[in-house]
């Protein structure tokens, strides 16, 4: 009976947890052509194919970002994710070529090869390249937590949804949806019980 008490007091801390995310982040989500003027625009990576090319959902970001870029919203576009190796695995310069590519000038693009967690994007950003207000590119069900913990770390931040541009199967995104429940509740626990 205890143990039945203390799970259920455990899933009800994590439930308000996550909704403490989603409430703290949803008065700062943009759509592109409402979105505010930033020094920055940030695109957090995501995985890449072995041949250095962006899947699909990275994809959603960039052309985000790239569309944000393009209406002016800000002068540069930060370009978060694991760095070097291979060209497997070096998802910032994926980004790079990505929106090179599509004529994205260099001087444009600012590389934060150390981007592994949400949070240290955020700290870097504010602390290494200067940002204090952003504009973070994700796909929808990262934008909350993404928002919260860009907030918590003291940038004016906004977060902007990249539209799905491909259709994405139901595994897929019940698994991506999945995981950030839990993210969510790990991020929350990060800010007001670390003190990050």
């Amino acid at each position: 009976m205890a143990a039945a008490a203390l799970l259920a007091l455990v899933a009800a801390l994590a439930f308000a947890a996550h909704q403490q995310v989603l409430a703290a982040a949803a008065p700062f989500v943009r759509a592109v052509a409402d979105a505010p003027a930033a020094d920055a625009i940030v695109v957090l990576g995501a995985r890449i194919h072995a041949d250095g090319r962006p899947y699909s959902l990275l994809v959603d970001r960039l052309v985000t970002a790239e569309d944000l870029w393009r209406h002016g919203k800000a002068p540069r576009i930060v370009l978060s994710g694991r760095g070097g190796g291979g060209v497997g695995d070096d998802e910032v310069a994926a980004m790079r070529r990505f929106l090179a590519a599509r004529g994205v000038p260099a001087a444009a693009m600012v590389d934060d090869p150390l981007g592994l967690r949400t949070i240290d994007t955020m700290q870097r950003c504010r602390d290494v390249y200067g940002v204090a207000r952003a504009l973070v590119v994700t796909n929808p069900f990262h934008v909350p937590r993404a928002v919260f913990l860009a907030r918590s770390v003291g940038l004016e931040a906004h977060g902007v949804e990249a539209p799905y541009g491909h259709d994405y199967g139901t595994a897929t995104m019940l698994r991506n949806r999945a995981r950030e429940v839990a993210a969510r509740v790990w991020a929350w626990c990060e800010v007001a019980v670390a003190g990050r």
